[in-house]
């Protein structure tokens, strides 16, 4: 088989040349790697989307956990202050 020679198609129009074998094989490659962009670019999306939930997510819990921390603290406070006042009678 030559490197140019063209492949027998039935979809080939009056008018229209047929492709060589070259042409119809340097598509595929091209096609493929377009697919795989594709599908590697949906992969992407839908990571972007669960890392901002998860940051989200880590947001929420840091600020549920300044104000259980600040809970404590005043918590901590009136212990003293009942202690203190304890002492004192």
């Amino acid at each position: 088989m030559h490197a140019q020679e063209a492949l027998p198609s039935p979809s080939v129009e009056d008018g229209q040349q047929a492709k060589t074998s070259v042409e119809v094989v340097s598509k595929q490659p091209a096609a493929k790697t377009t697919n795989v962009v594709k599908e590697l670019q949906a992969e992407l999306d839908v990571k972007k989307l669960e890392s901002i939930g998860l940051q989200q997510e880590l947001e929420r819990l840091k600020a549920q956990t300044q104000e259980s921390e600040a809970k404590v603290d005043k918590q901590a406070e009136e212990i003293k202050s009942l202690r203190k006042m304890a002492a004192d009678t």
